[in-house]
């Protein structure tokens, strides 16, 4: 066991939150940022288990693909596979976000293709506390202002433990040279200025980011007598996909928001569109006007059953892709252009040359050649991975010569990609 004091502490973090269990495969996403390389020497240092590494040049900074091969030296040197991705973005609107969702889906990529159970992220107790004031300010309810867990799924966060002045300083004493991205101190990110926030709270009350997160962890700690609390109501108030408004009514308020959020979640509507002005909004709708349209759909009164009805998206219309070439579907951007073939990502492929190739939604009878042989429907994969029935028109189908070969984001075709090398046409989905 190590006698850093500071590793010791986010091996007991880890220890104590199963972030990660004993035995699991760990991949770590290291940009070679003071944050990262922590977590790197810290699972390692923690003996759970196995331990890779995952690093990515965006292409958006010339100096990310010397970083990249840092944090690959790093990794050699601790004796730990490396895989570094290229991301490839176009700098742009909402490029963090974009940045953000490209990563996690490429490591999700990589971790399937070489075996890893969980996916380790540097985020440490003031990303936390930036990550909780920003929910609060957008009129979050109380499930936003849990902010990050130690485990989502496949994700697990070791460092939430530490702040980011802690990680900083034990790269100093390591001599471990973190790389340093300008981008984190740029005001025209929303992350940028909430950490501005916090510093400012820090100056009023010392002591207040910290406080922060402990705010968060004592939310999370009551949230599962508060899940106990809302099985009952629900037994008592659900009925046909709704709830019951006399027994709604019963209940005391805070009891109703959480069935409502419940109810907004069990309708497909997720993440900030469940704010506390919108569960507020389904309540009013027990009384007075029959229907109030929310964020993401509407909450309708009939027949003493409050009901919850998401928006159904419309499919974008057929486009075709030229090569090289980007066209807008629904929330994405779907883009060709030639060059050689990469192994697949979750949303990125390369094809041979040649045909006319579409984008559009889904249609009955579309089918997927399957390795081996066989198809197997669209609809039905789009269902077996969790895609709300509501949404599946607006998951990108690209087709060539009239044949659907890459259900974005889900499935390719058996046969269609290109040899890594080739020369090919790669295809990437990025959000819009």
């Amino acid at each position: 066991m190590t006698t850093d004091p500071l590793l010791a502490r986010i091996a007991a973090f880890i220890a104590t939150h199963d972030a990660p269990a004993p035995g699991e495969r760990v991949l770590a996403m290291v940009s070679g940022g003071p944050d990262s390389l922590c977590l790197l020497h810290a699972l390692v240092e923690a003996r759970v288990g196995p331990v890779g590494v995952v690093s990515f040049d965006h292409g958006l900074r010339p100096e990310a693909a010397a970083e990249t091969r840092d944090v690959a030296a790093v990794a050699a040197s601790l004796g730990v596979p490396c895989t570094i991705v290229h991301l490839a973005l176009d700098s742009g609107p909402a490029i963090q976000e974009r940045a953000r969702t490209a990563r996690y889906a490429a490591a999700r990529e990589v971790a399937a293709r070489e075996g890893w159970d969980v996916i380790a992220t540097g985020h440490t107790a003031s990303d936390q506390a930036e990550t909780v004031v920003m929910r609060i300010a957008r009129g979050a309810g109380r499930a936003g202002a849990l902010g990050m867990a130690p485990r989502t799924g496949d994700l697990v966060r070791p460092l939430l433990g530490v702040g980011a002045a802690e990680t900083a300083a034990w790269c100093a004493r390591a001599g471990a040279a973190a790389a340093d991205d300008p981008s984190n101190r740029d005001p025209a990110f929303t992350r940028v200025r909430a950490r501005g926030l916090v510093a400012g709270l820090e100056d009023l009350h010392p002591g207040a980011g910290r406080n922060i997160v402990r705010f968060a962890d004592l939310l999370r700690d009551e949230q599962a007598v508060l899940d106990a609390v809302v099985v009952g109501a629900w037994g008592r108030c659900a009925r046909e996909g709704g709830l019951v408004v006399s027994a709604l009514a019963e209940e005391p308020v805070a009891v109703q928001r959480l069935l409502v959020r419940r109810l907004v979640g069990a309708a497909g509507i997720a993440g900030d569109a469940i704010s506390a002005a919108t569960v507020d909004g389904v309540i009013a709708t027990m009384a007075g006007s029959p229907r109030r349209d929310i964020p993401g759909g509407a909450a309708v009164r009939a027949g003493g059953l409050l009901s919850v009805i998401a928006d159904v998206p419309s499919a974008p219309d057929e486009s075709r892709l030229p090569v090289p070439g980007r066209i807008r579907f629904g929330d994405v951007e779907v883009s060709s252009r030639t060059g050689p073939a990469q192994v697949p990502e979750r949303w990125r492929v390369a094809i041979p040359p040649g045909g006319a190739i579409s984008v559009r939604g889904p249609r009955a009878g579309d089918r997927i050649a399957l390795v081996g042989g066989g198809h197997a429907r669209v609809g039905r994969i789009l269902q077996s991975d969790g895609v709300p029935a509501p949404l599946r028109a607006r998951v990108p189908v690209i087709v060539v010569d009239e044949v659907p070969i890459w259900v974005a984001g889900h499935r390719i075709a058996a046969g269609v990609l290109a040899a890594p090398g080739e020369p090919a046409i790669v295809l990437e989905v990025v959000p819009a």
